[in-house]
């Protein structure tokens, strides 16, 4: 099995615009790679470049907000190391092949990591640990990296230069987003570069957790997500259109706030709406206030014109109510919801004269089903009267 197939057992499945640090690196390194790359997220490492010529670089991704990863004796940073050693032994990785990258953010330092990354011979990589070796053995007391440390020093020498003279110790960014948006800013309006970032790391998460839940490894290739976010950067940045640059909700809250019962669910209930039509209103409905809020801040709407947008909604739905009465007032009610939400839910109409996304005319209208401005069902408000009766 390759090393881009076969999962490494320390792997686990904080908080940067949203994201927890490995998809942010994850994002970076889809990004930044040279052409011919694939990236993984949390599969060989939190995160992995794998090269074309076989080569791969795994990459430790390390908070540093409460403690410091980089302290001579702490935990993570010779955990690190011997997990790396490890992956040797499991044979996922091949001597000559293989990279190491410990990302740590905010900026930190670490005399022994330090000394460490920048050591590149055999004979800098000895001397390094047995001075550490010699120090540790001269402590009052155990460090509580004992075990970890034991691992690196009782490796072949070989072993550890395989490791040490390839591993570097990157702890310059305060903010690991930033790196993202020095990509961005050239060619992106001040007030889009965060939306943007967040954009593309919510589009690199999703995809990996996407292959995650069909059983899949989560790797990405480098090449294909360049092309699929240059071409997302150009769709939203078209004049007359409002663009969305939130990622779409995740499944779990979805299915959080469907297990509510909020009132616009409720109303689909009344007419029978299945089950995909109510995960498709929440996550619209949820899409939709945060296009609200994003615009809002942004200066691109105004509060008056969502009111005014609100009430010709309003007008829209009466009319196509009144329509599907005329022409279908001898089937159940039920169904004739049913008729009313489907026509409002393909509704396209411009907002101030642009363009919006397509889940965006749908998630006002169950913004609207959940305020009682509309219903589907005629006698919704007889209905929700009598369930809190």
């Amino acid at each position: 099995m390759s090393g881009l197939t076969k999962a490494a057992k320390h792997s686990a499945p904080g908080q940067y615009l949203g994201f927890a640090l490995q998809p942010v690196r994850f994002c970076y390194h889809l990004l930044t790679c040279e052409k011919g790359t694939k990236v993984s997220l949390e599969h060989l490492d939190d995160v992995a470049v794998h090269y074309a010529d076989g080569t791969v670089c795994l990459e430790q991704t390390k908070s540093a907000l409460k403690t410091n990863p980089l302290s001579d004796w702490a935990i993570d940073f010779w955990k690190a190391l011997a997990n790396w050693a490890g992956a040797f032994d499991d044979g996922l990785l091949k001597i000559g092949k293989a990279r190491f990258r410990i990302y740590v953010t905010p900026s930190r330092k670490g005399t022994f990591a330090q000394a460490l990354s920048d050591a590149t011979t055999a004979n800098e990589v000895g001397a390094i640990l047995a001075g550490i070796a010699k120090k540790a053995a001269a402590a009052k007391s155990s460090p509580a990296c004992a075990d970890h440390l034991k691992t690196v020093l009782d490796l072949a020498p070989e072993r550890q230069v395989a490791i040490i003279a390839n591993m570097r110790v990157e702890s310059a960014d305060n903010d690991p987003i930033d790196p993202i948006r020095a990509l961005l800013a050239p060619t992106v309006p001040p007030e889009l570069v965060d939306l943007f970032c967040a954009a593309a790391i919510g589009i690199a998460k999703q995809n990996a957790d996407r292959l995650i839940q069909l059983g899949q490894p989560a790797i990405l290739d480098g090449d294909a997500f360049k092309v699929s976010f240059r071409a997302f950067v150009q769709k939203n940045m078209m004049p007359g259109l409002l663009t969305s640059l939130r990622p779409a909700p995740q499944q779990g809250d979805i299915e959080s706030i469907l297990s509510t019962r909020p009132t616009f669910i409720r109303q689909l209930e009344f007419i029978g709406a299945s089950d995909d039509d109510r995960l498709r209103a929440v996550s619209d409905f949820l899409r939709t206030s945060a296009d609200k809020a994003d615009w809002a801040e942004r200066g691109l709407i105004f509060e008056e014109s969502l009111r005014d947008w609100d009430d010709d909604l309003v007008k829209r739905h009466g009319f196509i109510a009144g329509d599907v009465a005329d022409r279908y007032g001898d089937r159940a009610a039920d169904a004739r919801g049913r008729l009313v939400y489907r026509q409002c839910a393909l509704l396209q109409a411009p907002l101030e004269g642009r363009a919006v996304p397509g889940h965006f005319v749908h998630g006002c209208f169950n913004t609207l089903a959940d305020t009682l401005r509309i219903g589907w069902h005629p006698d919704f408000a007889t209905l929700l009267h009598n369930e809190v009766a």
